[in-house]
């Protein structure tokens, strides 16, 4: 965490309670959680750009993918994981922190100029979570997702595989110029539908 947040050169303001606290089991107590919860806050500079997670009808239909984490995907640490009572013994995380911070930046810049009408993070439940909850809150919104483009062979892996990143719809291909000229690996996985099925 903290050579993470070195390499962002931000602070972490809190954090350092969730590593003193003691949870309480009825057989046992543990010192401290196995998780560490950091907040944090940031200036906004404009509070009515808002992205939504919710895919968008009438704008441009394509669904680009981010791997933010640039590690092969793994399910160590995953609530897939969780599921089978396992806990597995490789978690993905962010393997370049210059990389990441360019790929933030410049995703912020993208949003600023009204470019991303929706986008969802990939985190808890992994990218099939993420691609499904992009269709939940509207009626008759759909999507075709071809993830092959991801160069993943083991599909349970690719869907449920924790990795940080992000899927957003843009408004419309100019983006692609922008997230290539930034060096940035990026995928056009599908395109939005009024079908409601994805």
């Amino acid at each position: 965490v903290s050579d993470f947040a070195i390499g962002l050169g931000i602070n972490v303001p809190t954090g350092k309670d969730s590593l003193s606290m003691k949870q309480k089991y009825p057989n046992e107590e543990v010192i401290s959680p196995g998780t560490v919860i950091i907040s944090a806050a940031a200036n906004c500079t404009d509070i009515t750009n808002v992205v939504e997670p919710v895919l968008q009808k009438g704008f441009n239909d394509a669904i680009y993918y981010i791997n933010l984490s640039g590690d092969d995907y793994k399910l160590g640490g995953s609530s897939f994981a969780q599921i089978l009572n396992k806990i597995g013994t490789e978690a993905p995380t962010i393997t370049n922190n210059e990389r990441f911070k360019n790929t933030f930046n410049t995703i912020q810049d993208i949003i600023k100029n009204g470019k991303i009408v929706a986008g969802h993070d990939v985190a808890s439940g992994g990218l099939i979570t993420t691609l499904l909850e992009l269709c939940f809150a509207d009626t008759n919104i759909g999507a075709e997702y071809n993830l092959s483009s991801l160069d993943e062979t083991d599909s349970v892996k690719l869907l449920f595989s924790e990795n940080s990143g992000i899927v957003f719809q843009a408004v419309d291909n100019s983006i692609e110029t922008t997230l290539k000229n930034a060096g940035i690996d990026f995928h056009k996985i599908g395109s939005v539908n009024t079908t409601g099925i994805v």
